[in-house]
């Protein structure tokens, strides 16, 4: 991710800092079972069935609480190596990326989930002069993502090395992009270490975070044939001629693990996406990303857990993350949870009327703030705003249910 030293400093700041752990009101996390292994990645399949990999080489799944092993691929857990992440081609096939032993190559393959045999799709070179020589074990990237139309996008660090990443004739510093046919271009170039990115159909682009050397952990939006600066620039400093700069900086050291794009079924949640950070230990929410001006993340949780490696969503709505050692599922605020305490009842009414005193309209986003900390519930008509419109319904729900019902 950083370089030993800055990740250590960082890490050190956040624990300081991190004694007072937050979350927004009505956001809470519960424990789904402990990881066998350090995890590397989380994924949902349309059925809700939860797997995730582990940096040793092992791809499993959530059964009960109990982790049933499902495959396992040669590596080597070391530095940013071995088993880097996971997505899901359909409920019976998983895409994995992972280093070689010795790091010369970064493979990424096909799983079959119901037998665990693997199939490799594409083996990309670590060093161009020897082919099969040991690269550094820093930097390798992460998490592929798959297209609407079957393609697998994968990100593959600078292996530390930085000039690489400018190259084009080199993999390192790279996204890639697998057609479902086997053909494999260069997509894009020019990243330190892009651990997880998200696929945008409709606008045919990739929303990407890529882990900056210090202050300047960075959201891109990727399309093809782009340069987006690394090593001559980084963050916030001035972008080189005919280079792409991000579209967002992290005003903190975070560093970015995980991402997952949201389909519409979480009524807290309804659009954008979500991003997992490894210092932080938090999620942040983005809900437009092309929104002008660009609001800064906001973090859902932040320090509830420990560090946050992946997030991802299920068909349902539900979302889901992974630390180092553990399985959580993300408890969001239902619509007329106006107090956030897991409550849909005549309290919330009292709540919304304190919300509404912080300002008879506002986005939703902003509940939280002011003289109430409302929770996101308070936005009971779905419309994005908490307004004197959100009373009617609240009221209408609250006299539809003879006593008080817990929210999810």
């Amino acid at each position: 991710m950083k370089s030993l030293l800055s990740l250590v400093i960082a890490v050190v700041l956040c624990l300081s800092s991190s004694a007072n752990a937050s979350a927004l009101p009505g956001f809470r996390v519960q424990l789904l079972g402990s990881t066998a292994g350090f995890a590397s990645s989380v994924a949902v399949d349309s059925r809700g069935t939860v797997y995730y990999t582990t940096t040793a080489g092992s791809l499993f799944r959530l059964d009960g609480g109990n982790s049933i092993l499902v495959a396992r691929v040669l590596t080597e857990a070391i530095g940013d190596s071995g088993l880097l992440g996971m997505a899901l081609l359909d409920d019976r096939t998983a895409v994995v990326h992972y280093t070689t032993p010795g790091e010369g190559y970064d493979l990424v393959s096909k799983i079959d989930l119901t037998d665990g045999t693997e199939t490799v799709v594409q083996r990309f070179v670590g060093d161009l002069s020897l082919p099969g020589r040991d690269v550094p074990p820093e930097h390798h990237g992460g998490n592929p993502t798959v297209g609407a139309d079957g393609s697998i996008f994968v990100g593959i660090g600078d292996y530390g090395g930085g000039q690489i990443a400018a190259l084009p004739e080199w993999n390192g510093g790279k996204v890639f992009r697998i057609h479902p046919d086997g053909h494999t271009e260069q997509f894009a170039r020019g990243f330190r270490n892009p651990f997880d990115m998200i696929w945008d159909d409709a606008r045919e682009r990739l929303i990407l975070c890529d882990n900056g050397p210090a202050v300047d952990d960075e959201i891109n939006l990727v399309t093809a044939g782009g340069n987006y600066g690394w090593p001559y620039t980084v963050g916030n400093n001035p972008p080189i001629e005919g280079d792409i700069p991000p579209r967002y900086v992290f005003p903190q050291v975070i560093a970015p693990t995980g991402m997952a794009g949201l389909n519409g079924r979480n009524s807290a949640l309804p659009r954008g996406f979500l991003v997992g950070a490894f210092v932080t230990k938090a999620i942040y929410y983005v809900r437009d990303i092309d929104a002008e001006p660009l609001p800064a993340p906001i973090p859902l949780i932040q320090g509830e857990t420990g560090f946050v490696i992946d997030v991802a969503q299920a068909g349902n709505g539900d979302v889901y993350f992974v630390t180092g050692n553990a399985l959580y599922r993300l408890l969001t605020p239902a619509r007329g949870d106006c107090n956030g305490d897991g409550l849909v009842d005549g309290k919330d009414v009292s709540a919304l009327m304190l919300e509404l005193g912080d300002g008879s309209l506002e986005a939703v986003t902003r509940a939280q703030e002011g003289s109430y900390a409302g929770s996101w519930g308070c936005d009971v008509n779905g419309d994005g705003m908490i307004s004197w419109n959100d009373v009617l319904p609240l009221l209408e729900l609250v006299a539809k249910r003879p006593r008080p019902v817990r929210a999810r």
